[in-house]
């Protein structure tokens, strides 16, 4: 298999490029003689083109920026409430090993108000939450 391998390897080593046909070098010579275009006509519609696209992106610019500004709503925040939490204290239980704990449960809310006085509106956002643990009581 290695045989194969390099047989072809020595093979494509071999391989040198021939020189191009006198029809190649003549077109080549003929396209790079021939007389430039003249710029009139197509530097006139670059040009117009490019103006044409400067305007109508300053316009688009002016447009959107403006329904954007007027959509958009700019909320203040008002006023931000965080009440007493409120605390559950339960019974003691016994656990499986002996010792004993007190079930407690702590309830809080966080509120915010928030107003845009150009529409005359109004976001309260309320968010409960309410955490769930284990104290460890010793007894003696």
């Amino acid at each position: 298999m290695n045989n194969e391998h390099s047989d072809l390897e020595s093979a494509l080593r071999a391989l040198r490029p021939r020189a191009p046909g006198p029809a190649v070098v003549a077109g080549l010579a003929r396209e790079l003689d021939a007389p430039a275009a003249s710029p009139g006509r197509g530097r006139v519609i670059a040009w117009f083109s490019a103006a044409a696209a400067a305007a109508a992106c300053l316009l688009g610019f002016l447009f959107f920026r403006q329904a954007d500004e007027a959509l958009a709503p700019a909320y203040q925040l008002v006023r931000a409430e965080q009440p007493p939490a409120a605390v559950d204290v339960f019974a003691p239980l016994r656990l499986d090993d002996g010792s004993f704990v007190r079930p407690v449960r702590v309830r809080w809310s966080n509120e915010t108000h928030w107003e845009d006085r150009r529409t005359n509106t109004k976001l309260i956002n309320y968010s409960p939450s309410e955490q769930f643990g284990f104290i460890p009581l010793e007894t003696y």
